[in-house]
């Protein structure tokens, strides 16, 4: 059987925050209606039970949003509460929650604490270079409560890492963003490059960043990291090196195919992937089938294969092993319309040839 995850939205794209380059937006016209999407109690039972009743070797749910907080404690509490009722004495099972901190406080991070959550928490640096995109409803930067809530997850013993956003605001402080983590003791670090289609005006969105700034981004990255004693986790760097030594990368950008999860939104629709909870994309919702049977579904294995790269020129490419194309999202051209590969093939083409001198070293000392 394949082994995958769940991605729950609980709440939609319902947030108490208003980041400009928010993606999930783009899905508010599917679900309408005031704010107050939440899975109901029925579907959230059928849910964690299908999913633990395929007795996995590790059942991970992962809830986004949105704002999964939104929720509310309550919910969550009932999530752990049907968890432990629905497994079976030994089985794995794992949450992570991914969340812009602006709810948390000692009670939400002493319940993340008690059952274990991996948290991802958004950050994109600086106070200055936080707050340029991510701001609260009414429009204010939220730096500080970010800072508040990591602090609540460091004092209750939360495993966390950050989740910062690579734009026009930081792509070209790669160092200042870097210490910045460092000095405040973040040792798990993701960063995502932004790009985001201009449905209206064509084009990319103006917080969308380029292929020679990423690229830049990345070479620049990886020299301060890598002249570290004792390196942190970067998690694109960390999947760059275990294909190296591996042979596969465990960051789903750079997998031969997609599908190694599944969506289900808050009232059980489910997609194939986070970045395509379009219409045309919809596998089904909850109870029309089990669980297993979305990924066999023609859609799915058209969706999972579609990754495969289109581009002539990505099957003559040396690295095409390491980053297969890249994700589907990204094969845009610089004027927004569709392409045949990611617009940050020249990014990571950079920095596979830049990294290269240090891989011999590092594999040798890589378990």
């Amino acid at each position: 059987m394949k082994t995958f995850q769940l991605l729950v939205k609980p709440v939609a794209a319902d947030c108490n925050s208003r980041c400009d380059y928010c993606f999930y937006r783009r899905t508010e016209s599917l679900y309408p209606g005031p704010a107050g999407h939440k899975m109901s109690g029925a579907a959230l039972e059928r849910m964690i039970r299908e999913f633990l009743e395929l007795r996995q070797p590790e059942s991970v749910f992962s809830w986004q949003g949105g704002e999964p907080t939104l929720a509310g404690l309550d919910f969550f509490e009932e999530v752990a509460r049907l968890e432990m009722a629905h497994g079976r004495p030994g089985q794995v099972v794992g949450n992570a929650l991914q969340t812009n901190g602006l709810r948390l406080d000692r009670d939400w991070a002493e319940f993340l604490g008690r059952y274990q959550f991996l948290v991802g928490l958004s950050l994109d640096g600086p106070e200055e270079i936080h707050n340029t995109y991510r701001k609260d409803a009414a429009g204010r930067g939220n730096f500080e409560q970010v800072m508040a809530g990591a602090e609540f997850l460091r004092q209750a013993g939360v495993a966390f890492n950050i989740l910062a956003v690579v734009s026009p605001a930081n792509v070209d402080r790669v160092e200042e963003v870097y210490r910045f983590f460092r000095r405040n003791g973040f040792e798990y670090l993701q960063f995502v490059p932004c790009l985001e289609k201009d449905p209206e005006g064509g084009g990319l969105k103006p917080f969308s960043i380029t292929p020679e700034g990423y690229g830049r981004f990345l070479c620049e990255l990886w020299d301060l990291w890598i002249k570290e004693p004792s390196r942190v986790s970067i998690r694109d760097f960390d999947s760059y090196l275990a294909r190296r030594k591996k042979g596969k990368a465990n960051l789903c950008t750079f997998q031969a195919a997609c599908g190694g999860y599944l969506v289900v939104e808050h009232n059980g629709d489910v997609y194939p992937c986070d970045f395509y909870v379009r219409p045309e994309w919809k596998l089904g919702t909850l109870g029309e089938r089990p669980l297993k049977e979305f990924f066999r579904l023609a859609k799915a294995r058209e969706f999972a294969w579609g990754k495969t790269p289109k581009d002539p020129e990505c099957t003559r490419c040396p690295w095409r092993g390491h980053c297969n194309g890249g994700c589907q999202k990204d094969r845009v051209l610089r004027d927004g319309m569709p392409g045949k590969r990611s617009l940050f093939c020249s990014a990571y083409q950079a920095f596979f040839l830049h990294a290269e001198a240090d891989i011999v070293r590092l594999k040798r000392s890589l378990p």
